[in-house]
């Protein structure tokens, strides 16, 4: 939906469909699996440096929507770049080549 929606120029659905899905799975999904699972130990040491990357892409993709949201091709390689380099840090993380996050 998202995709379709920026194609046809409502950036505004489709940033909206982007972010309420995410804050959807955040205050529900993920909740609703705790309780269904009777909860859920949370390893500190994981959870701060990948946070700490989310939060820098989050300012990121804010920074580069400050423009009445809309991306430039530039902003949205830089963004696409922020996502390929968090995906190739997770894979050398289950690989072993790199240490960053302890216990992966």
């Amino acid at each position: 939906m998202s995709v379709r929606a920026a194609r046809e120029g409502r950036g505004v659905t489709s940033l909206g469909n982007v972010l309420g899905s995410n804050v959807f799975d955040l205050l529900v999904a993920v909740p609703a699996g705790i309780v269904l699972a009777g909860g859920a130990v949370i390893n500190y040491g994981v959870a701060v440096p990948m946070m700490t990357f989310l939060v820098v892409a989050t300012v990121a993709l804010f920074t580069a929507l400050r423009t009445d949201l809309q991306l430039s091709d530039r902003e949205a390689w830089l963004l696409l770049v922020f996502y390929a380099v968090f995906v190739v840090w997770m894979l050398l993380e289950t690989f072993a080549v790199l240490n960053v996050v302890p216990g992966l």
